[in-house]
C-alpha cells in the first residue's frame, strides 16, 4: 500500500512544477491512501491559492463546502482512499493520547523531522497496522530521504522519495 504525501499530490496538480509528471505517474500507482492530515494540508494549500479563494467567492462563496468538493474530486480523480486512524489512546506519564501522537512524541528523540513529518509517519505506521499492510510512503520532500533507513528500522516503512 502506498501512503501518499501531501507533496506529491500538489505537485500533481501544480502544471509549473517540475516534477509534476513523475508525481502524476506516482498517483497512477495501485493502492494508495492518505490520513487525515493529508486532507487537512490539501485544506491548507487550497485557502493559502488566491485563485482558488476567488473561484469560490465566484462560484458560490460556500468556503468549507467547496474546499471538501474540490478535495473529493481530488481524492477521486487519482483513486486515492483516505482512511482514517483508529484513534485508540495511549497512556504516558503525562497523560492519555491519540495513539498517532503519542507515537509521534515518541519519534521526537529518535528521527530529527519536523513535527507534521513525523505525523505523517505516525499516521501512516497507524494504517499499516490497522490494514496489516506493508506501507510505502511516497513524498517529494527531501527530509525524508535523509533519514530513510532510520524510519524503516524503527517503523518499518519503506520511504519513496521522488526529486
Amino acid at each position: 500500500m502506498n501512503y501518499i504525501d501531501t507533496s506529491v499530490i500538489v505537485s500533481a496538480l501544480d502544471n509549473e512544477d517540475t516534477s509534476s509528471d513523475e508525481s502524476i505517474k506516482v498517483l497512477k500507482r495501485p493502492e494508495k491512501v492518505v490520513s487525515e492530515l493529508v486532507i487537512a494540508e490539501l485544506n491548507s494549500v487550497m485557502f493559502r491559492n488566491r485563485n482558488f479563494k476567488t473561484l469560490v467567492a465566484e462560484l458560490s462563496g460556500d468556503v468549507l463546502s467547496t474546499s471538501y468538493a474540490a478535495i473529493a474530486y481530488v481524492l477521486e480523480r487519482f483513486e486515492i482512499l483516505y482512511l482514517p486512524t483508529q484513534h485508540l489512546k495511549t497512556e504516558t506519564p503525562i497523560g492519555i493520547y491519540d495513539n498517532v501522537i503519542a507515537f509521534t512524541i515518541g519519534l521526537t528523540n529518535r528521527i530529527p523531522l519536523k513535527t507534521l513529518d513525523l505525523l505523517h509517519i505516525s499516521y501512516a505506521l497507524d494504517i499499516a497496522n490497522s490494514t496489516r499492510s506493508q506501507i510505502e510512503f511516497i513524498t517529494r520532500d527531501k527530509e525524508f530521504e535523509t533519514y530513510k533507513n532510520e524510519i524503516l528500522e524503527l517503523c518499518r516503512i519503506k520511504i519513496n522519495w521522488i526529486p
